[in-house]
């Protein structure tokens, strides 16, 4: 029996009122505003073996262009005027990051081998020779990010590393924002303060980094707050919460931090002199997979339940109902949702997933 494949990875536009879902081979795009969708499922699409393709995702500035990659391994480029394809390049490895530069001219994409490299934004060439990475780590690189002045690239690993390098010679390293406890997820720059980076992870914590000097300002300890929400646990590495996602709203100056596999969004709020301070938990009908602000200030979902989308604050749902109801692609296996809990090393992984990482990083903890 097939199953309706969930939206694995949800962006918001910074400019316009659209909503991008990720869908197995395919993304979907609404109007946040409306709930209309934009962009629908293709009507001849043909899966045998459903995977992610849009395991990362990124806007760049004025929103005129997003970029997308995932297990095909490529780097694509998309006009959202028509949401027609412009480019694709090769990405070498599996990307768990993307960004753009400042003026749309290059890419920069970080894989699961622990290397940023950095594209030409233009289609690429069979046979054409392959990239040096301006950023390398030993371990895997989990997020990345190219701050808005062009100046800093920042990388986070499993290792529990944040690093900032200067772009784009990355082997210049500016410092080191070190702190958490087990593997970093999340990293953001704080929209209203440029100067202060964002990050979380499994150890439970919100953590506010001056990171050019790599020190730190705050830290913000959530795991009481998530404890009566966290998901039975599978094995070692699921025991404890693990921040999955990270959403700001610019206008309320609010932070929303979801965590895989459990139900719970939890909202901190901004004190001038204080930093983030927790609000509330809101709750979802099931499990998250990821949240964005759209730009009126309300928070969606992309859930693993029965509804595909939930929207905070809207008591009828009237905004999620087209979506709800639309053809999505379905499989009858659908792909693990929850591989962050495999970044963890308290456990041995599969043989078959270690060997796609390197050496250095087949290490584990026993405790």
């Amino acid at each position: 029996m097939s199953t309706r494949l969930p939206f694995t990875k949800i962006v918001h536009n910074p400019t316009k009122p659209e909503l991008v879902l990720a869908n197995g081979h395919h993304f979907l795009v609404l109007n946040t505003s409306t709930g209309e969708l934009i962009k629908s499922y293709p009507q001849d699409a043909k899966i045998d073996n459903v995977s992610d393709y849009y395991r990362s995702m990124q806007f760049n500035k004025d929103g005129s262009l997003l970029a997308t990659s995932g297990e095909n391994k490529q780097v694509c480029v998309w006009d959202t005027k028509d949401w027609s394809l412009k480019f694709s390049r090769p990405a070498y490895k599996r990307v768990n990051a993307i960004a753009f530069n400042k003026d749309s001219t290059q890419l920069l994409a970080a894989d699961k081998f622990g290397d940023v490299y950095l594209h030409p934004a233009e289609q690429g060439v069979e046979g054409q020779e392959k990239l040096q990475p301006i950023v390398g780590h030993v371990s895997m690189v989990t997020d990345m990010l190219l701050t808005s002045d062009d100046k800093y690239v920042v990388t986070s690993d499993r290792d529990e590393h944040i690093r900032v390098s200067r772009f784009p010679n990355g082997y210049n390293i500016e410092s080191f924002c070190l702190g958490h406890t087990d593997v970093v997820t999340c990293i953001d720059i704080l929209p209203w303060d440029e100067t202060i980076l964002v990050s979380a992870g499994g150890d439970g914590t919100v953590r506010l980094w001056d990171y050019v000097k790599g020190a730190n300002k705050q830290i913000v300890d959530l795991k009481s707050e998530i404890e009566a929400y966290k998901p039975p646990a599978a094995d070692a590495n699921s025991e404890d919460a693990i921040i999955s996602a990270l959403a700001f709203d610019t206008n309320t100056k609010t932070l929303a931090v979801a965590f895989a596999k459990s139900p719970a969004v939890l909202i901190l709020n901004w004190k001038e002199d204080v930093g983030f301070v927790y609000s509330e938990t809101k709750l979802a009908p099931s499990p998250i997979l990821d949240i964005a602000y759209n730009l009126e200030g309300k928070l969606w979902a992309s859930l693993d339940g029965e509804k595909l989308v939930h929207v905070f604050g809207d008591e009828e749902q009237e905004l999620a109902k087209q979506i709800n109801a639309a053809e999505v692609c379905k499989s009858d296996k659908i792909f693990d949702l929850y591989t962050i809990f495999g970044l963890r090393k308290f456990l041995d992984l599969p043989e078959s997933q270690a060997n796609e990482e390197t050496a250095s990083n087949k290490k584990r903890k026993t405790d």
